[in-house]
């Protein structure tokens, strides 16, 4: 992820959608209508999103 295309999203909605997906992912305990495989996918890429802000926070830091 480049850093416009980190600017170009806020905060905001990286949260929302986190909150979202925990949302998704906890309410389908019950009703089990999420494939797992699709429940992977989920994860994997709020996983790596996590890793991109991480990257870019890090980067920010050396760069002060």
């Amino acid at each position: 992820m480049t850093m416009q295309e980190f600017t170009e999203k806020t905060c905001d909605y990286l949260v929302a959608w986190f909150d979202d997906l925990y949302r998704l992912l906890r309410e389908d305990r019950k009703d089990k209508k999420i494939e797992p495989s699709q429940k992977r996918q989920l994860i994997s890429t709020a996983q790596s999103l996590l890793h991109d802000v991480q990257d870019f926070l890090e980067n920010e830091q050396k760069a002060l």
